[in-house]
């Protein structure tokens, strides 16, 4: 694979030998570092934790909100690109809306829209044959244009794209439970751990089946 944005991605890295891996240290850094983790993970769960101690959905939107501005204020004094954390605090700001109109589970709601949208985008994608990571590495210049006649690599691309309609699919099914049950601080909970962490496994995953694909016979 040629160093590209997928790359980046991935979370790889060219190793000493020239060749590209994944490692903790480059996939901890394409996650965003500490500031990227911690920024992802504490408004969700401020507000589950504040709202489960208060009972007051304002009280969790109020801290939520605070965080994320507090994210972005940082971003712009280390002069870091800012457009992600504006989109999450667009994003919150979203959730807080829905929050306040609908009840404390609504902040969550948005989110459940997304995983949605995405497991069945996907997961049609491959039911009708046109995988759309296909097209995602052909559109990088990993994949030559004839890829969907080439059996072997038509059924990468199918099982690397139903592969993360499963993410979408096992994050509903962690958390529509949980939302139906109103619990509010497990839907925090299963938000942070069904984010990040999780997407950096599959990432992962993916990075094993594009290796396997790319080494060369022997």
């Amino acid at each position: 694979m040629s160093e590209s944005g997928l790359n980046r991605w991935l979370g790889l890295e060219t190793d000493a030998d020239g060749e590209l891996s994944l490692t903790v240290r480059s996939l901890y850094k394409s996650l965003g570092g500490a500031l990227g983790v911690v920024s992802s993970a504490i408004p969700p769960l401020s507000f589950s934790f504040t709202y489960t101690l208060t009972s007051n959905v304002t009280a969790g939107v109020i801290v939520a909100v605070t965080f994320t501005t507090i994210f972005l204020t940082i971003d712009i004094i280390r002069r870091k690109p800012i457009m992600n954390a504006i989109a999450a605090l667009l994003g919150v700001g979203l959730a807080a809306w829905l929050a306040l109109r609908g009840g404390a589970g609504d902040f969550f709601v948005k989110d459940l829209w997304v995983n949605g949208l995405w497991a069945s985008g996907l997961g049609l994608s491959v039911l009708i044959g046109f995988p759309v990571f296909g097209y995602l590495l052909q559109s990088l210049g990993e994949l030559e244009p004839g890829w969907r006649k080439q059996k072997s690599s038509f059924r990468k691309m199918a099982l690397l794209t139903a592969m993360w309609s499963g993410l979408y699919i096992l994050r509903l099914s962690v958390q529509l439970p949980f939302y139906f049950a109103n619990n509010i601080a497990a839907l925090g909970i299963a938000k942070f751990l069904l984010g990040l962490p999780t997407f950096a496994l599959w990432c992962f995953f993916t990075w094993l089946l594009l290796r396997k694909a790319h080494k060369p016979s022997a």
